[in-house]
């Protein structure tokens, strides 16, 4: 990154702090704890902080200047603007424009950081490649990917996430994705969106981010995609999943007693060739060929993909196998939960000899429709237990 601050300020239509429109800044850092020589400190406000409290410190860890909304008393140079939060997008489209590769943006209720993990991993034959820290995905967490955009970097892989409607309408035309995918609606956050429509329509704000010349990655076997097809109009759109009619797809599928699963790659119905995914669930298979369907999209060899796909490693907390007591086994699925991210926990966990166990996180953010998802997984666990014993 180099931007002088009166760049930056002219981004913001504001004015640089007097004779230091010159300095340099080489990063851009919200957080107190991670503040470096030569970054802009963006002062960030929310219900339980506020990072004008620490511009004092950035001044002295050696950061250039720091973005705030209100001047502070303190000698490190300021540009100030009405809201910081704002500003930092502003900051970040503007950084991603200087910016040539190709960019992978994901979203969707389950699997988008297993999708970005996969497609950052896909696309390393083309070179360098930037993806998104952990599930940083949010309003302000997507624009400070975008800020650690370098020349080196050959290709990106964003996760865009939302807890209400409009959120993806703003990081996406940040992003400025070529390709977008979304992965699927299964009752995530539906208590902040208040229904499965919502959710849907949230996730086809990804496509507005989309240029004329973008593809549009989206599930054929989700409710929602003729919706999401439509919106992506005209821009191509590339289908995934076990839908005969997809582009990417699997055949042959087999489940092996570990719950991993291996199968052929389609493409357009033509055989690239056999893998088995060392993921757990017939979910990651549907992962899998998204972003085998972006790789495709942008001319990683076949080969390389299915090499690759072979050698993926499971994410913490994301079905992964934990050993247990008495030769039991116990999945780990303790990151997050909804009722889609349950049925493949279980799903998965039938494939397993007795005994098993499964360690789930809370499913929270349903809202009015707490109980009846409640309900609904109750009844599928007591399913899968009639049918196990």
């Amino acid at each position: 990154m180099h931007w002088t601050l009166g760049q930056l300020a002219s981004v913001l239509g504001i004015d640089a702090p007097a004779e230091k429109g010159q300095l340099v800044v080489s990063s851009v850092v919200t957080d107190s704890r991670k503040i470096e020589p030569g970054c802009l400190f963006v002062a960030l406000k929310g219900p339980n902080f506020d990072g004008h409290n620490f511009v004092a410190r950035a001044n002295e860890l050696g950061a250039v200047a720091a973005l705030v909304d209100a001047p502070v008393a303190n000698d490190l140079p300021q540009l100030v603007c009405p809201d910081t939060r704002l500003a930092l997008g502003l900051l970040a489209g503007a950084h991603r424009r200087t910016w040539q590769g190709p960019l992978v943006a994901v979203t969707g209720n389950s699997g988008k950081t297993t999708v970005k993990e996969m497609c950052a991993a896909l696309l390393a034959p083309l070179g360098n490649v930037l993806a998104t820290q952990g599930n940083l995905n949010n309003d302000f967490g997507a624009p400070l990917t975008l800020l650690r955009l370098r020349p080196h970097h050959q290709a990106a892989v964003i996760e865009l996430g939302a807890n209400h409607l409009g959120e993806i309408a703003w990081t996406a035309p940040l992003a400025q994705p070529d390709i977008a995918i979304i992965t699927n609606v299964t009752g995530a956050h539906v208590g902040e969106f208040g229904g499965m429509g919502q959710i849907a329509q949230a996730k086809s704000e990804l496509l507005a981010g989309l240029g004329e010349q973008g593809t549009a990655v989206l599930n054929r076997d989700d409710h929602y995609y003729s919706f999401w097809a439509a919106r992506a109009a005209p821009r191509r759109v590339v289908s995934f999943g076990f839908h005969p009619q997809a582009d990417v797809s699997a055949s042959a599928l087999s489940c092996d007693p570990q719950g991993r699963y291996a199968f052929t790659l389609l493409q357009h119905g033509r055989a690239l060739g056999q893998l088995r995914l060392p993921l757990l669930g017939k979910h990651n298979v549907s992962n899998a060929l998204a972003a085998a369907a972006a790789a495709l999209t942008l001319g990683v060899p076949a080969e390389e993909i299915i090499t690759r796909l072979q050698s993926l490693q499971t994410l913490a907390g994301r079905l992964a196998v934990v050993p247990g007591l008495r030769n039991a086994i116990v999945l780990d699925d303790t990151y997050n939960a909804n009722p889609g991210a349950v049925k493949a926990a279980l799903d998965t966990l039938a494939s397993f000899p007795p005994p098993r166990w499964c360690a789930l996180g809370a499913m929270g953010e349903l809202g009015k429709h707490r109980l009846r998802y409640t309900l609904i997984s109750v009844v599928m666990l007591l399913s899968w237990v009639s049918m196990s014993y």
